[in-house]
């Protein structure tokens, strides 16, 4: 029985490293239509052995092969917003950034999960309107408890038409998973190589789904569901959370523009004036880039807090917490505590430069949560993050649109702004 939330500020550090309190809370529930058994929501022994084959398709050398996709997408972003500025009498398009940040997220992932172009960004498909809509059905479904029965719920109109998202996003998956197995199979018997591997085939690096299927030939590892529902999940996870992250990233530049003016001359010394694309030997030097994402995401976290569902009796600090609670851990709370960050609702990205971080308690910035269940695709969402903005801040300029609503936070799956993210873009 869920008996209370109780939630933490240091206290948290015990939550999070424990080995005892690795299950996901009762919300968690309303993904699992979706994403089935995939690693964000699963639990004991099946999320260990699940985590230990996951965590090597993320290594540096896997990412290092995504860096020409990040690029193309960002690119065709750029495009968007040239195309808008030059439109405008006065060169400056005023921009709700979020829906384009969205649709460019999403054509990344999509291709990094699945090997698969979807055109997000200048097409639209069912399977694009299924992911932006199941989003906020399911913030819809939270916001009445009333629907969080399942039975009620399935009698609902949201209910059904949650269904029919359902078919589609799964269908999409399978169709996918079937034909990139021809693939490899294809690759593997070396048969008519030329004529219809390349037919899908449009790189040489392969996606997260490649990897998942190699590793489990025959079954052996992971069945087609399995599969099926990791790649769901990386798509859920690794779409929202970027796009939320990039999106309050533009917001602040605009809204500090002597930071985004350090920011623009940090990449003149890199890139100068070339159209050249961002490489993996770029992103070291990034330095000052690097601290206004992190500077980002300790203001505005995409997951803006955790919450664990405690299985026995465990004292965390002063507190006895019985089993059956759930206990939350707010990172935006963690992140704007005093003592640790000064100033703390003040945007000062120096806060991460080496010598200032020296000392600072290591999960007192937990934007990809921390422990044993921290995020797995924090080394992706970075890379990505980085090449995205870089491409942007060499190319446009943001300033606040002085006619436009302000950003409104709201919790919803990731931190949005319920207004959009209203900026004037202009080309440099």
């Amino acid at each position: 029985m869920q008996v209370s939330h109780v939630y933490f500020r240091e206290e948290s550090v015990e939550i999070l490293t424990s080995q005892k309190i690795i299950e996901k809370g009762e919300p968690y529930k309303q993904l699992h239509p979706w994403l089935g058994q995939g690693l964000l929501v699963s639990s004991g022994e099946l999320w260990r052995s699940r985590r230990k084959l996951l965590t090597p398709a993320f290594h540096f050398s896997i990412l290092n092969n995504f860096v020409e996709v990040f690029n193309e997408q960002s690119l065709v972003l750029c495009g968007i917003f040239e195309e808008i500025c030059q439109s405008s009498t006065d060169g400056k398009g005023e921009i709700d950034v979020d829906p384009y940040i969205s649709r460019c997220s999403l054509d990344m992932i999509c291709e990094a999960a699945m090997g698969t172009k979807i055109n997000a960004q200048t097409e639209n498909s069912d399977y694009v309107r299924a992911v932006y809509r199941m989003g906020q059905l399911m913030v819809e479904q939270y916001m009445q408890p009333w629907l969080r029965n399942p039975t009620i719920f399935s009698l609902s109109s949201l209910g059904r038409e949650h269904n029919r998202l359902l078919k589609t996003l799964h269908g999409f998956t399978k169709e996918v998973i079937h034909r990139r197995r021809e693939i490899g199979e294809i690759l593997n018997s070396r048969k008519h190589l030329e004529t219809k591997a390349t037919e899908f085939v449009t790189r040489n690096q392969l996606a997260l789904l490649d990897l998942l299927l190699t590793a489990s030939v025959g079954g052996q590892v992971l069945s087609d569901q399995d599969i099926q529902d990791e790649i769901d999940t990386f798509m859920f996870e690794g779409h929202d959370t970027s796009a939320s992250m990039m999106g309050w990233f533009l917001y602040l530049m605009a809204a500090n523009p002597e930071c985004q003016g350090k920011a623009y001359n940090e990449l003149l010394d890199v890139f100068g004036k070339s159209e050249r694309e961002c490489t993996q030997e770029d992103i070291p030097k990034l330095k000052y880039l690097e601290c206004c994402i992190k500077e980002t995401l300790r203001m505005y976290p995409s997951i803006a807090g955790f919450e664990r569902h405690v299985q026995e009796d465990i004292r965390i600090g002063n507190y006895l917490i019985p089993a059956g609670c759930s206990v939350g851990c707010l990172a935006l709370t963690t992140h704007t505590n005093s003592k640790f960050f000064p100033d703390p609702l003040v945007f000062k990205p120096e806060r991460f430069l080496l010598d200032q971080a020296v000392g600072r308690h290591p999960y007192a910035y937990i934007p990809f949560s921390a422990g044993p269940r921290n995020c797995i695709g924090q080394r992706f969402a970075m890379l990505e993050g980085k090449i995205v903005i870089s491409n942007l801040l060499r190319r446009f300029k943001f300033e606040q649109s002085p006619n436009a609503p302000a950003p409104i936070p709201s919790f919803q799956i990731t931190l949005k702004s319920l207004t959009g993210i209203h900026l004037s873009v202009s080309c440099r």
